[in-house]
């Protein structure tokens, strides 16, 4: 009976082990854009767009995404996929949304800290910019985690 217990056991540790191995042909995790899309009373709502590639011959399953979004440096949300599961299919793309959501205190770090850099001195009839950076991951069917990250300013991109 013990014999079996282990090696039950034993199977059930490497099946775990097999589903937190990387896929052969991982999908490539493209952050589009990052914009501001709406301020409600003491919240700031932002959009992350991401393209995800898949080069391998079947199907990719994105059962999640998150991340971190900093804005100049400061932490100020966590952002989520708006709906899953994403299908990427072989030989092909398919466009993803994560949204954040964070309180004007954040936003006011963030534009301070773009202060201090200089950000707000621009030239007439320009914008100031915002510098973001985004660090999260793709969990996979599966369970694999997929790690990606990028930087850029607000609003540029093709959203």
């Amino acid at each position: 009976m013990r014999r079996r217990v282990r090696a039950l056991l034993l199977v059930a540790f490497a099946l775990a082990a097999c589903a937190s191995l990387p896929p052969r042909n991982p999908p490539h995790i493209d952050v589009v854009g990052v914009a501001l899309e709406r301020v409600e009373g003491p919240q700031a709502f932002f959009g992350i767009t991401l393209l995800l590639t898949n080069d391998g011959d079947s199907d990719i399953v994105i059962d999640a995404l998150q991340g971190a979004l900093a804005i100049e440096g400061e932490n100020v949300a966590q952002a989520a996929l708006t709906t899953a599961p994403v299908r990427v299919p072989p030989h092909g793309t398919a466009r993803a949304e994560m949204r954040a959501q964070t309180g004007m205190d954040a936003i006011l770090r963030a534009i301070a800290a773009a202060m201090r850099r200089g950000a707000t001195l621009v030239a007439p009839g320009t914008r100031p910019t915002l510098r973001y950076s985004i660090t999260g991951s793709a969990t996979l069917g599966g369970g694999y985690r997929l790690p990606f990250s990028r930087e850029g300013e607000i609003g540029e991109g093709s959203r």
